[in-house]
């Protein structure tokens, strides 16, 4: 029985069921696939790695919770009106985030683990909550960490240090400070026990290392500690300058620079004095009377020792004192600044006694002072384009007034000195003006086109003529000379 003849058995009213339950149909099965289609999600996660996507995903499998992944499977969708509850529901499942687990590894702890594995299970607890530790970092995306923990022995002579090692990738466009990175050897340091920051190695993704090793020497800097040390004390010297300089004549009228030179040597000293107390009478101080001892020896018998009244032999005393002592040891840090130079110039025209006020303020500002021997100098740049030749000679008296004398003799030349060189150079001036004048002559000579004069051709008479002109002018007898008319 074919389809046309059903239709045809039915009645009208059977008719119009049927088509109304098959629009009905097809009703609702499109409206629940434009809802499921349609339906707003909201990201649960973001910027996951593959381990922890895979983690969450398995949790949600197994709540029910349905799910869409994103941005190649590093961020995970839930529908909006679930996103924090569901959040919430994974946080508290302790999830093995970061590949690393933290102190919940102990939650279901086994009695019958070994030493070992509780050693172990340990390590890998420490580890994991320091890598979370690390991420909470905002300018650190990834973090490994590895700690190098030394057994315990009873019968070992040298206990080894332990030892960390850290490997940080970093988000794009940030960088860590050296601040950041020595309070990660800090944080590391303080967490685990036997750790020493110097002990604690950061490593980037790139395989460069993040921290400096120490020399073993007493100041315990190597040769890029000093010149960071050195850098920023010039670059805080420079920038207190700057703010007075800003301050006292207005933004960007003023440059200021500042060098310093420091001493890393570690120098350690120690005092040994010796305390007595003060003696009575008028005597010198002798100490504490620590023993006391006096030994009689009589030359005579005892029967003539009893026959006369005074006694004859020798007496001889012994006295120990004790002395205080007082010893005093002074360790100076690597760093100290032992000579400074600082130099400003000023767009604002100044005169001789308003440069001494100026350089008198940085002075005071940076903290030079005349007994190291610190140099300042404060050149307004005005007369420093005009006076070339006069500017430093007054700029270098003013140095070796200011430093006490201190600044090398030919460094501050005397007047008749200057009028010397600037007559000197006022003649080498005038040459150079002459030969640039003769070498402008002999260039336009030589670029003027010259003119060459080209004969005309003779005709045969006039060649004819010519030629007669030479042989009676050859046939002429020679013209005596001076020898001959004499």
């Amino acid at each position: 029985m074919d389809l046309k003849s059903l239709w045809t058995g039915l009645s009208r009213g059977a008719r119009w069921g049927l088509g109304l339950g098959a629009a009905t149909i097809v009703i609702v099965t499109m409206a629940l696939g434009y809802w499921a289609l349609h339906t707003d999600h909201e990201v649960l996660f973001a910027k996951l790695s593959a381990q922890d996507a895979a983690a969450m995903t398995h949790e949600l499998d197994q709540m029910k919770v349905p799910y869409r992944l994103g941005d190649d499977g590093t961020t995970i969708l839930v529908d909006r009106a679930t996103v924090h509850a569901t959040r919430l529901k994974l946080m508290g499942k302790d999830l093995p985030l970061h590949g690393a687990v933290g102190f919940e590894l102990f939650n279901n702890s086994d009695f019958g683990m070994t030493e070992f594995a509780q050693k172990v299970n340990y390590q890998r607890a420490l580890q994991g909550e320091l890598t979370r530790t690390i991420l909470s970092l905002a300018e650190i995306e990834t973090a490994r960490v590895h700690l190098a923990l030394p057994e315990d022995g009873l019968f070992k002579r040298d206990q080894s240090r332990a030892k960390a090692s850290i490997t940080l990738t970093l988000r794009d466009g940030r960088s860590l400070r050296r601040e950041q990175v020595r309070g990660i050897q800090r944080l590391v340091a303080a967490a685990v026990p036997g750790i020493e920051s110097r002990d604690v190695t950061l490593v980037g993704a790139q395989g460069v290392a993040l921290t400096q090793e120490t020399e073993d020497g007493a100041d315990g800097m190597t040769s890029s500690l000093r010149v960071d040390l050195k850098r920023d004390i010039e670059q805080y010297l420079a920038h207190k300058a700057n703010t007075v300089l800003d301050k006292a004549f207005g933004p960007g009228q003023a440059l200021a620079s500042v060098d310093v030179t420091l001493d890393m040597n570690q120098v350690r000293m120690t005092t040994e004095d010796v305390l007595t107390p003060p003696a009575a009478n008028g005597e010198g101080p002798v100490g504490v009377v620590l023993r006391e001892r006096e030994t009689i020896r009589d030359s005579k018998g005892a029967a003539a020792a009893a026959v006369d009244a005074v006694p004859s032999g020798s007496t001889h005393r012994e006295v120990d004192y004790q002395l205080g002592r007082r010893v005093e040891q002074v360790v100076s840090s690597p760093g100290t600044v032992t000579r400074l130079h600082a130099l400003a110039i000023l767009k604002t025209p100044l005169n001789p006694a308003q440069v001494e006020q100026v350089r008198h303020l940085l002075s005071s500002a940076v903290g030079a002072t005349r007994e190291r021997g610190d140099i300042v100098v404060v050149q307004p740049l005005e007369g420093l384009a005009a006076n070339v030749v006069t500017a430093p000679a007054t700029n270098v008296a003013a140095q070796a007034e200011g430093t006490g004398g201190n600044a090398p003799r030919d460094a501050a030349p005397g007047t008749g000195g200057s009028t010397s060189m600037a007559s000197s150079l006022t003649v080498a001036q005038g040459l150079i003006g002459i030969l640039a004048a003769l070498m402008l002559i002999s260039l336009v000579m030589w670029a003027r086109p010259r003119r060459t004069a080209v004969a005309a051709p003779l005709d045969p008479a006039q060649r004819d003529a010519t030629l007669a002109q030479l042989r009676d002018w050859l046939k002429q007898p020679a013209s005596p000379s001076h020898e001959d008319v004499r």
